[in-house]
């Protein structure tokens, strides 16, 4: 049986077929073994290479990245943080220096967007001990 891998311009999968079962192949398409398609398969790969091989790769535009990036981060501000910063009673259970990892911990978090590699990639400050609690 053969097995097409229908691909955009930027050979990103958009679907399979085969001549068994539809009347049409759409173009562009890269023809695959039966071992290349279930590779691509059982790993969840998006990109099918000219020569059959396959992976994983983030098609989100710059704005999707970016929303994500902020939309994580928001989450971990109002689960993880806010429930300490907003509470007082929380708060003055803290120690002063519990206080200060909390209170750079939520700014290095707001200042997740300005890092240079923003939104490709980001690195994720270190959540305070007193937080995992």
């Amino acid at each position: 049986m053969s097995i097409f891998a229908h691909i955009d311009e930027n050979n990103i999968l958009k679907g399979y077929y085969t001549k068994e079962i539809h009347k049409t192949i759409p173009e562009p398409n890269i023809e695959l073994t039966i071992d290349q398609w279930q590779n691509a398969l059982n790993n969840n790969h998006n990109k099918i290479n000219s020569d059959g091989t396959s992976e994983s790769v983030d098609v989100r535009t710059t704005e999707q990245k970016a929303y994500s990036i902020r939309k994580k981060r928001n989450n971990i501000l109002m689960e993880d943080v806010d429930p300490f910063v907003t509470n007082p009673l929380r708060w003055a259970g803290l120690s002063s220096s519990q206080q200060t990892e909390v209170e750079t911990y939520r700014q290095n978090l707001l200042d997740v967007p300005s890092q240079s590699s923003f939104p490709e990639s980001v690195t994720w400050p270190t959540k305070p001990d007193v937080l995992n609690g």
